[in-house]
């Protein structure tokens, strides 16, 4: 059966770099320069019509229809049984999986050259400020493809009503981060075996050409 590959991000953390985000991507259809005047507290009370958006994609709903427990129900399961999680927090952790399902041999050199310039030294946190109650902003090092911008976080007034608002995304997101950790076993356990697999067809073709040789040079 077929799996889906996903990485999922926090609905608050989603919600905030969308806010930034169209504030200054002029190249986007849906480029909202607009907000740029308002804080993100007011635009999450006033001007924020994005509500559950994972669930509604999931399920297959319209943006525009409303989500309930049914739909958030349902959700659960096809992520259960179709998907297999990454989180955009574990971002390496969550490649080196995909990896591993994809069959992608990580101890080939073109591929850990690659896996060491995305991961190599960069900070693995995705967002790269923090914005205290206060205002302060504590600036941390982000990948180059980040969309700076401050983080809300737990405990803020902006959280909470983001949070209210995309109630049935932050359950099911809960969720995924369970699935996530439950999906480690089984993954860790097919690549041993992907492993193995690998190195027994190593070993054939070495002897294959040791024979090969063998016979070359008793003509």
């Amino acid at each position: 059966k077929g799996r889906v590959l996903v990485i999922f991000r926090h609905p608050v953390d989603r919600l905030t770099s969308k806010f930034y985000y169209l504030q200054t991507a002029t190249w986007e259809r849906t480029y909202r320069p607009e907000w740029a005047n308002m804080s993100v507290l007011e635009w999450a009370e006033k001007h924020n019509h994005d509500e559950n958006f994972l669930v509604k994609k999931i399920v297959g709903k319209k943006l525009t229809e409303k989500a309930g427990m049914a739909d958030l129900i349902i959700a659960k399961e096809i992520v259960r049984r179709r998907f297999i999680v990454g989180l955009l927090d574990e971002m390496e952790e969550s490649v080196h999986r995909f990896n591993v399902m994809l069959g992608v041999n990580e101890y080939d050199e073109k591929t850990k050259e690659c896996m060491s310039e995305v991961f190599g030294t960069s900070d693995k946190s995705d967002e790269v400020d923090s914005v205290g109650s206060q205002g302060d902003e504590n600036t941390v090092e982000i990948n180059t493809n980040s969309n700076k911008h401050p983080k809300i976080v737990e405990g803020m007034p902006e959280y909470k009503v983001l949070a209210e608002s995309n109630s049935l995304d932050m359950i099911l997101y809960e969720y995924i981060r369970l699935l996530f950790e439950e999906q480690k076993s089984v993954i860790n356990l097919y690549a041993r075996e992907t492993q193995v697999e690998r190195l027994r067809k190593s070993g054939a073709r070495a002897l294959r050409k040791n024979a090969q040789r063998k016979r070359q040079r008793s003509i």
